[in-house]
């Protein structure tokens, strides 16, 4: 119980900096982290039986939060995201090597899952940080990429 209750700790405290400090990307990241994990928490958990077979509904929330990041990934006029989507999709493929192996131990299967949310935590909080320095040093920093390349003319 006391690893839910650091995991609480770090993540509230990383997006609530995120929110404050960062630019959009930074709060759009927080808010897919924040939704995310409430829904995980809402949902049903039996200890005994969990993490023995795929958690289905972990997995669908799991794929969601993917979406979100893939697609702030996309936009953001930032590298960070791009790590981030790639440790949320390290999560996913522990769903599948699950499914490929259901002898694999439950608790690493919870442990691996889990663990993976720290250095994408620490990512937001470093992005939020660099985007005030950004701020601080040059008086704006851009948060989206344009959606197409400009139009350029050729002679």
């Amino acid at each position: 119980m006391t690893h839910v209750i650091l995991f609480n700790i770090v993540l509230l405290g990383a997006c609530a900096y995120a929110l404050a400090a960062g630019g959009a990307p930074e709060r759009w990241t927080a808010a897919v982290f924040l939704v995310g994990a409430a829904t995980t928490f809402a949902l049903p958990f039996q200890p005994r039986v969990s993490y023995h077979s795929v958690h289905l509904m972990i997995l669908a929330v799991d794929c969601a939060v993917l979406l979100g990041l893939v697609w702030i990934a996309v936009r953001a006029d930032r590298f960070w995201p791009l790590y981030v989507a790639a440790l949320h999709l390290i999560t996913i493929a522990i769903h599948g090597v699950k499914a490929l192996d259901p002898h694999l131990v439950p608790w690493m299967y919870a442990g691996a899952s889990a663990k993976i949310a720290y250095p994408m935590l620490v990512l937001l909080a470093i992005g939020a940080l660099r985007h005030r320095h950004r701020l601080a040093r040059f008086g704006s920093d851009r948060d989206w990429s344009p959606l197409r390349r400009p139009d350029y003319e050729h002679p």
